[in-house]
């Protein structure tokens, strides 16, 4: 405490501004990491089981929003008081693109909503990702890259989403745990470079000349030292704000 009594006005505003963000954005952070659920446009939806059904819930664009996949395999998509779907899939060899060249590689697939064919074509899995092609072998245009003239994304979920819930979608998290880790490191780090800042010093001259005890820093030695704090905190600020995402 003693320490940090010694300190100047703007080595305790940089400490001030470093602890203040480290706990602000663990706040937010907790709240993304431990929020698990299908990633859909810009918002998780938690999965749970509901009378059989496996249900991802969720809030986009400020109106709650649903997925209920159940187990006769149909999907039911509903934001707000809309109901979209009910929305099936099956398999059909038929539908592959017969010029392909990876037409070996995909799977036919028709999706409906009700009656309506909504895809009909190849499907290529890799991992989490699933390419379309249509019969005529062009690919499936993905609506929610078409923005209105609001700047809204349309809710209604695209044919790849119907299958992603239908195979069982990966499951993730925003926020990413690693960078904050590195930005709260940072953040440490610099504190103790504010805190201990005459023992670094002498430490560093102690290579240089020989009797380091009557050493004083330069002005510029001072000036640089405060610029490096400031860009420290700036670095950290930008990690903390970048795994947000």
């Amino acid at each position: 405490m003693e320490r940090i009594k010694r300190l100047d006005v703007y080595q305790k505003g940089v400490l001030l501004f470093m602890c203040v963000m480290v706990l602000g954005f663990t706040g937010m952070y907790l709240p993304r990491i431990l929020r698990v659920g299908f990633a859909y446009q810009d918002t998780i939806l938690v999965p749970h089981q509901e009378n059989g059904s496996m249900v991802y819930e969720g809030e986009l664009q400020g109106e709650p929003v649903r997925f209920t996949v159940s187990e006769d395999r149909t999907v039911v998509f509903q934001y707000g008081s809309r109901r979209y779907g009910p929305y099936t899939a099956k398999e059909d060899p038929a539908a592959i693109p017969k010029d392909e060249e990876l037409a070996e590689r995909m799977t036919g697939v028709e999706i409906c909503r009700g009656s309506e064919i909504l895809f009909r074509g190849g499907v290529l899995a890799v991992e989490d990702l699933y390419m379309l092609y249509r019969e005529d072998g062009s690919l499936e245009n993905i609506p929610l890259l078409d923005i209105d003239e609001n700047g809204i994304a349309p809710v209604e979920p695209t044919a790849e989403t119907i299958l992603k819930l239908l195979h069982g979608p990966e499951l993730t998290h925003r926020g990413n745990g690693l960078l904050w880790f590195g930005a709260v490191l940072l953040c440490a780090l610099n504190a103790l470079s504010i805190l201990f800042e005459e023992e670094l010093f002498r430490w560093n001259l102690q290579f240089v000349i020989q009797d380091v005890s009557h050493a004083e820093p330069a002005d510029w030695e001072i000036l640089s030292r405060r610029i490096g704090w400031t860009i420290a905190a700036a670095g950290a600020l930008i990690i903390f704000l970048a795994g947000m995402e």
